[in-house]
């Protein structure tokens, strides 16, 4: 256990983590968490880290897309729950037929990590944390760094409060989708999959979402 924490640290330094080995993940998985980078990176409302060998492709607002060698990640940052201090809807079932699945604690930032067989000898890849989520697919041998680099990004995000406040009460980026407006709901939920559809519109790559 010493030996991993040491060299998730020295990894950590350089921008990039491989996860060597898949009994390893737990642990990896945790000291990423608990172990968050300064952000670089500016947003609509957030900053992130954004690791090395990891580019950014697209953006827009609350949207973003990554690419990591041949491989895509696609991040949606939910203001509206973080503004709302909304609890996180945990629709996944850890005994679920899952190919691995971890619930994430970390004081007050909770979420999970769920990864699925898809089709094609492909992985679907989930994290939902710190108000945030991330999906991409990947061949099996990629599921790790792909799994670290986006947990490094989501445990790094930090959120504008100041501005966040001014976008919420003047409807501001969200008046062109009303159906999306919500006047501080009793028990609202997150709109992941309404809004990732916005990453594949126009583009030449398809991507089969599960419903979140």
């Amino acid at each position: 256990m010493k030996k991993i924490f040491i060299l998730s640290l020295i990894l950590l330094c350089t921008g990039c983590i491989r996860i060597d080995k898949a009994e390893n993940r737990d642990a990896v998985i945790d000291n990423i968490v608990s172990t968050q980078s300064k952000p670089n990176t500016m947003a609509l409302g957030y900053k992130y880290y954004l690791p090395l060998g990891v580019s950014k492709v697209y953006d827009k607002n609350y949207n973003q897309k990554f690419k990591f060698d041949d491989e895509y990640i696609y991040l949606y940052v939910d203001i509206v729950s973080y503004h709302y201090g909304n609890s996180l809807n945990f629709l996944e079932n850890e005994e679920d037929d899952n190919y691995f699945y971890k619930r994430i604690n970390n004081g007050n930032k909770n979420g999970y990590v769920v990864i699925k067989k898809a089709e094609d000898n492909l992985y679907y890849i989930k994290i939902v944390y710190n108000y945030a989520k991330i999906e991409s697919y990947a061949k099996e041998k990629e599921i790790n760094t792909i799994l670290s680099n986006s947990l490094i990004i989501l445990s790094s995000v930090e959120y504008n409060d100041k501005l966040i406040d001014k976008i919420m009460e003047d409807d501001y980026m969200l008046g062109a989708e009303k159906e999306y407006k919500i006047n501080k709901p009793e028990d609202a939920t997150s709109k992941f999959s309404e809004y990732l559809s916005e990453y594949v519109e126009g583009e030449n790559t398809v991507v089969d979402l599960p419903e979140y």
